[in-house]
């Protein structure tokens, strides 16, 4: 954004920019950006009425602490605008090059190296970061009223001073932003800018801006390491075939890096998916991370949301010898509503979910109670699909002897393993 002021003006901006008190508690970046929204986006029409300001916070933060509450007659509001403008232009020759909170910018600088953001990616991730923590500026950023993404491509533009062409280009659904699902926007209906604009986890924007951390602390709420499987490989003697074609597959993915492989795997509840992905993950010696369906405080997490957290797990461990695990993934594929047209998260997502299953880096497990309920173009882009059935009799029986073989008698783990529906 350049201003084209005659020198003379520009010599009494600057000596007036000294003087213009800077409000110790709103950071040098958000008051820039609070000021573009109400100059060069037009907003101060709903900052400055006839009879005052629509918030007296906002203006004392700004330096108009002496204009609010006047006498009803002496507001004069072109007065106050001009003013405005004034301190407007003191703020953007003291601040045009202003940096985010550091903490802010060193983790975003990790992020960059770790999933390949570009400057411009990195601009936009702290906007949305402080747009989502900072109060006042989600306040302000609601006079811009409900955004198109078109629009929203022009007021990020005018906001961060940088060329439009380069916003779409960060913001498309194959830029680096969305397909590692840092960042998420609302394509299909216009927002205001805060709900167009959203991050991987209601705790990501407080977690990068409160603490220098290692990146990968930062998906803690939405990716976690998967605890030590309490079974093994010969507790699955019962799908050994589909397991003896399933391993050597999985290890050769592993050491050629191979893309887009995917195992679905389904079964009745009880019937040991969990545990057989994390059996599968200590036999191919990696680590395993878990989307999970909770939130830290035990709030389901929608699928779309988790679809978002895939695509960061995805980019943020592709470097380590990983697999993936996605249970219940009928948030995902089955969560539409046929009766009332609604899609699924994955029908309403279908060209980029058909992408991640030709192309990420790590292998997935994906596992479900159920396959009746997925699209049939879905299920033919894994590359295995494996049931998990009841285990028979005999493995029944074991894992009742293991589980309770000093608490009970074993007339009684006989007879309860005789039962399916004990699984």
């Amino acid at each position: 954004m350049v201003f084209y002021i005659p020198e003379t003006l520009m010599a009494i901006i600057r000596r007036r920019a000294k003087k213009t008190a800077h409000p110790e508690n709103l950071d040098p970046i958000v008051h820039l950006w609070i000021l573009r929204i109400l100059f060069p986006l037009g907003c101060v029409r709903d900052f400055i009425s006839l009879h005052g300001f629509s918030n007296d916070t906002i203006a004392a933060l700004l330096g108009l602490g002496d204009w609010i509450d006047p006498p009803l007659d002496d507001f004069k509001p072109k007065s106050a605008r001009l003013e405005l403008r004034r301190l407007h232009q003191a703020v953007e020759l003291e601040f045009a090059n202003a940096a985010p909170p550091r903490c802010l910018e060193k983790n975003v600088a990790q992020l960059a190296n770790l999933v390949g953001l570009s400057a411009e990616d990195c601009r936009i991730l702290e906007f949305t970061i402080l747009l989502q923590s900072e109060r006042l500026l989600n306040d302000v950023s609601d006079w811009l009223g409900c955004l198109s993404s078109a629009r929203l491509f022009y007021v990020l533009a005018k906001l961060l001073d940088l060329p439009e062409q380069a916003i779409r280009q960060s913001l498309h659904p194959q830029g680096i932003l969305s397909r590692s699902g840092l960042i998420a926007i609302d394509r299909g209906s216009s927002a205001n800018l805060a709900s167009k604009l959203s991050l991987i986890s209601d705790s990501f924007a407080d977690d990068i801006t409160s603490t220098e951390s290692d990146p990968m602390l930062l998906l803690r709420d939405m990716v976690v390491i998967a605890n030590e499987a309490e079974l093994d490989m010969s507790d699955y003697g019962h799908v050994s075939t589909s397991l003896n074609i399933l391993r050597p597959y999985l290890q050769q993915a592993l050491s050629t890096g191979r893309k887009g492989v995917n195992i679905f795997l389904y079964g009745a509840p009880g019937t040991g998916k969990s545990q057989l992905a994390k059996v599968i993950a200590e036999d191919m010696h990696c680590q395993l991370f878990e989307v999970t369906s909770e939130d830290s405080e035990g709030d389901p997490v929608s699928g779309e949301r988790r679809l978002q957290a895939f695509r960061a797990a995805q980019s943020f461990f592709g470097q380590r010898r990983a697999l993936i695990l996605f249970d219940e993934v009928e948030d995902v594929f089955a969560n539409g509503n046929q009766i009332f047209g609604q899609k699924s998260t994955a029908q309403t997502h279908k060209a980029w979910l058909n992408r991640t299953l030709e192309e990420n880096p790590i292998p997935a497990l994906w596992l479900s109670n159920s396959i009746s309920e997925l699209d049939p173009a879905f299920i033919r882009r894994f590359d295995m699909v494996i049931e998990l059935p009841v285990p028979p009799k005999a493995q029944r029986q074991r894992i009742l002897e293991q589980a309770c073989g000093d608490l009970m008698a074993p007339q009684d783990i006989e007879r309860l393993s005789h039962s399916e529906v004990l699984a």
